[in-house]
């Protein structure tokens, strides 16, 4: 009995002794240290430095239930309804941080928009009718306020289906006025189809 019952652990050991080595089939996270590059291409590239630390959307990874698929890290939704019409970006990353751009037209045009006093929703909860931004990092939530930022659309062009432009704001946690974010070299250049309805 003793036998057999030293020749159990013996194997255990062995076994754990081998597969404590370097294992090349790991996936190491991929961190971006730069920014995609400002273009106006339809590249479907979206970045900008919060804090000075760069910020790129990332798909999730891992089984997403009910029914799994791939949730995206970089986001476009319209609205061309009778209740309301939007044009909003949302960016996550899907560990820290999840960003949220909202325009208050269905067909953003080619120009710039002061964020204001961001609701702190997304559109389909509520629907200003003025530009904002806001931020969660952490569970912490940051938002534009009056003159705190823009975005300015350099390029919009629905037959090529791009939308591209840069973006620069200050946004103040909602909980505590005095904890400010800067983002800055905001950069996006987008796929972007008609919305529904037209």
């Amino acid at each position: 009995m003793k036998t057999k019952t030293f020749k159990i652990i013996f194997t255990l050991i062995i076994t754990l002794f081998l597969s404590c080595s370097d294992n090349e089939n790991l996936v190491e996270p991929i961190i971006e240290d730069t920014l995609p590059p400002i273009t106006e291409i339809g590249a479907n590239t979206f970045g900008c430095l919060i804090n000075g630390k760069v910020f790129i959307p990332k798909d999730k990874t891992g089984y997403t239930p009910p029914g799994g698929g791939t949730p995206k890290g970089l986001k476009i939704s319209s609205g061309d309804t009778n209740i309301v019409d939007y044009y909003a970006i949302t960016a996550r990353d899907y560990i820290s941080h999840s960003l949220y751009i909202y325009i208050p037209t269905d067909r953003p045009e080619k120009r710039k928009y002061e964020f204001k006093l961001s609701p702190g929703v997304a559109s389909t909860l509520e629907a200003p009718n003025f530009p904002h931004i806001f931020l969660i990092i952490n569970n912490k939530k940051y938002i534009s306020f009056d003159n705190s930022g823009s975005i300015e659309f350099n390029k919009v062009d629905f037959i090529s289906e791009v939308c591209a432009g840069i973006f620069n704001t200050k946004l103040r946690n909602i909980d505590n006025q005095n904890d400010i974010v800067q983002i800055t070299n905001g950069r996006f250049d987008l796929i972007c189809t008609k919305p529904i309805g037209d």
